[in-house]
């Protein structure tokens, strides 16, 4: 699987060795585990005199669009220049052919200067760090945790956001268990509430069906609430029988219960804001709490109810312990 780093002037010049490191690592650990699916190759792209093109690398992808984009942050010396238009122009077609889509920092504002941020849930620094941005009216909405995944879009922004955004790719490619071993071997401290966004539901967009990611991105829009089999048909123009079939091709897992996963993801977010267990069920489109709580412990694990507290006792312990330097983790960091 392609993980192209998008390289623009100014930006973090370790950031594509760094997560090539990675992709390395991880590379070897799903094959000393026999683990299926994916590998990650991570290439760098550039914008040169025929547009935004890979620097190495094209013998192996041809034509076709990256898997996923990674725009990484500026190097603090850099002051952010205005994003160059065909930079912009490319962000949005990449978008638009299937690739998600990880900002990083002020390659968040990159991305959205493009557009392609409108009306989503994002972790951006702020937009005095952009100029072109700076009297913008937003259009998406300012998240408050460091890592938000919106499906097809990803974003990160504070001191540990590199290390948050690259382990998130890391599940979205190899999945948990390899991204929970990386972390084992690189010693690294994860707070809890990264953690469960690190462990979240994570569906595969780089499937390359058109329809389907069609239909995925509607379901993320309004987090499959309410949604019957009718409405990811009329979502996707396909017909009930070639959609299930496409659907489960193309990410794993039948419409129903794709849907079902980003309720429940929808409802871990809002049981680590504090919200009540039947206030969460309501709200993620769940009218009878018993069967929420079934399906919940299903797929979490735990019931809502446990889960909440496991959330509150886990918060007020990271208050109460010191911080520990550690030396390991510095392969998650670009240098500057």
């Amino acid at each position: 699987m392609e993980v192209a780093v998008l390289e623009y002037p100014g930006s973090l010049r370790g950031a594509a060795p760094v997560l090539s490191e990675l992709a390395q690592r991880c590379n070897r650990t799903a094959a000393a585990g026999k683990c299926s699916g994916a590998r990650m190759l991570v290439t760098r792209w550039t914008l040169g005199s025929r547009g935004v093109q890979r620097v190495a690398g094209a013998e192996l992808f041809g034509d076709a669009s990256p898997a996923i984009v990674v725009v990484p942050g500026n190097e603090p010396s850099w002051p952010l220049a205005p994003p160059d238009e065909r930079v912009l122009a490319w962000l949005r077609d990449s978008h638009d052919d299937g690739s998600v889509l990880a900002g990083c920092d002020e390659g968040g504002l990159v991305m959205a200067a493009s557009g392609v941020l409108a009306g989503r849930t994002v972790s951006l620094p702020d937009l005095s760090r952009c100029p072109a941005l700076a009297s913008t009216v937003p259009c998406w909405s300012q998240g408050e945790r460091a890592l938000v995944d919106d499906g097809d879009v990803l974003s990160a922004s504070g001191p540990e956001a590199w290390k948050y955004l690259s382990l998130r790719l890391l599940t979205r490619i190899y999945g948990q268990q390899v991204m929970t071993e990386t972390i084992q071997q690189l010693q690294l401290v994860i707070p809890r509430a990264v953690q469960d966004d690190l462990e979240r539901f994570s569906p595969n967009f780089a499937h390359g069906d058109r329809c389907i990611l069609k239909a995925q991105r509607w379901l993320h829009s309004i987090a499959a609430r309410g949604t019957t089999l009718q409405d990811i048909c009329e979502s996707s123009g396909l017909e009930p029988r070639t959609l299930q079939r496409r659907f489960l091709k193309a990410t794993g897992l039948c419409p129903i219960a794709y849907c079902q996963r980003l309720r429940i993801a929808k409802a871990q977010l809002l049981l680590q804001a504090g919200g009540m267990v039947d206030e969460v069920s309501w709200t993620v489109g769940y009218s009878d709490q018993s069967a929420f709580r079934r399906l919940f412990l299903r797929i979490v694990g735990v019931t809502p109810a446990r889960y909440r507290r496991q959330i509150l006792a886990q918060r007020r312990g990271e208050r109460t312990r010191k911080p520990v330097p550690r030396e390991a983790g510095a392969v998650m960091h670009p240098p500057a």
